[in-house]
């Protein structure tokens, strides 16, 4: 990206937001300018020019035990790197860890089989992508409500 003064702006910090976006500041360092912007990893991924972590991925790649670290890291960023990512977040570790695979919990396998055949397949795959996006191993039955809260507006409160 460049500034109004013509010379690239540079990518300061990026964090992660409770609301599962994701903010970037950039700055000039001829003018001075800065700006940040908000938005999901897979929108900011353009705007990085290279591998970014963010302080909460960080977070947790320096509670693993020293020796691993070098590894992990080595498999997310090639993780990141072949789906064309940049940034890399909280969820998006969880996802390399997981080799971008979910598993569903026995409870929620009988739940999704109470689904119509007719939208199952649709509910199965967004069910996965959200977890994937939150870095979480396993659909459960709390995640199956909140999906279905968001999109139907009519959560069970069933455990």
């Amino acid at each position: 990206m460049q500034c109004g003064c013509h010379h690239s702006l540079r990518i300061t910090d990026i964090e992660e937001l409770p609301s599962d976006s994701v903010f970037a500041k950039f700055h000039c360092d001829q003018c001075g300018f800065s700006l940040g912007a908000e938005g999901s990893a897979k929108e900011l991924d353009p705007m990085v020019p290279h591998t970014l972590w963010t302080d909460e991925a960080l977070y947790q790649l320096s509670r693993l035990p020293p020796y691993l670290v070098p590894l992990v890291c080595e498999e997310v960023e090639g993780f990141v790197s072949s789906r064309a990512q940049r940034v890399v977040t909280f969820a998006r570790v969880g996802s390399a860890r997981n080799k971008g695979m979910v598993e569903w919990s026995p409870d929620a396998e009988r739940r999704i089989d109470n689904v119509p055949s007719g939208i199952r397949a649709m509910a199965r795959i967004e069910l996965e992508r959200t977890a994937l996006d939150r870095g979480m191993p396993v659909v459960t039955v709390a995640l199956m409500e909140e999906v279905k809260a968001r999109y139907f507006g009519m959560a069970t409160g069933r455990t």
